[in-house]
């Protein structure tokens, strides 16, 4: 009896975990994105093209996940909605 309550325990310990991770972003059609955000990408990265884009939370922060493709290469890049970009990750093909 006691290996199931610790096993229970933890399976509700970790559920409790990850449910306050937003692990999964909301899609956001590119239209919709914030004027601040749609700058930022584009100064980083003059010649990209937009692809999608999904906004999320982050230990109660909003950020958006912003992917573009530019030279070739794609790349997500995240940023705060007032247009701090917050990461820059190239993706392999």
């Amino acid at each position: 009896m006691y290996c199931h309550t610790l096993t229970y325990g933890t399976v509700i310990a970790i559920a409790l975990v990850f449910g306050a991770v937003n692990w999964a972003g909301e899609k956001i059609p590119l239209d919709k994105l914030p004027n601040a955000v749609v700058k930022a990408v584009k100064e980083r990265f003059p010649e990209g093209e937009m692809l999608s884009a999904e906004k999320e939370k982050d230990d109660g922060r909003l950020k958006y996940e912003v992917k573009v493709r530019n030279k070739g290469k794609k790349y997500e890049v995240e940023v705060t909605p007032d247009g701090k970009i917050l990461e820059v990750e190239r993706e392999d093909d």
